[in-house]
């Protein structure tokens, strides 16, 4: 099965399309501000001031994603159901006539330790 990822627009109209991108910002002890997009570590940019360093980092950005599609992907996460591994053994031994003889060994061996 081949999966077709549809574009959010056409080509011809993405250069008016815009996405919100999340930009991590930290102030220097120097002054100077450091702004990076998470998950590219590459479009870094460290500038003099706040200001200067989006406006270098969205162009960084915009030249990254020239030429790029950028679309949604979903994805199927595993279940989150976790059986009780114990509950798969239970009642394995409810037809075996010696499991009796097993339990009161158990318990005849328990009452020696004690």
């Amino acid at each position: 099965m081949v999966n077709s990822f549809p574009s959010a627009k056409s080509p011809s109209s993405q250069n008016n399309h815009e996405i919100s991108v999340n930009v991590i910002v930290k102030q220097q002890a120097d002054g100077r501000t450091i702004a990076t997009v998470p998950g590219l570590p590459e479009l870094q940019v460290e500038a003099s001031d706040r200001t200067t360093a989006l406006t270098e980092l969205q162009q960084r950005l915009e030249t990254h994603l020239a030429g790029a599609e950028v679309v949604s992907l979903s994805v199927k996460l595993p279940s989150t159901d976790q059986k009780n591994p114990w509950l798969a053994m239970a009642g394995v031994f409810k037809d075996d006539p010696q499991f009796e003889q097993v339990l009161e060994a158990i318990e005849k061996y328990r009452h020696e330790l004690d």
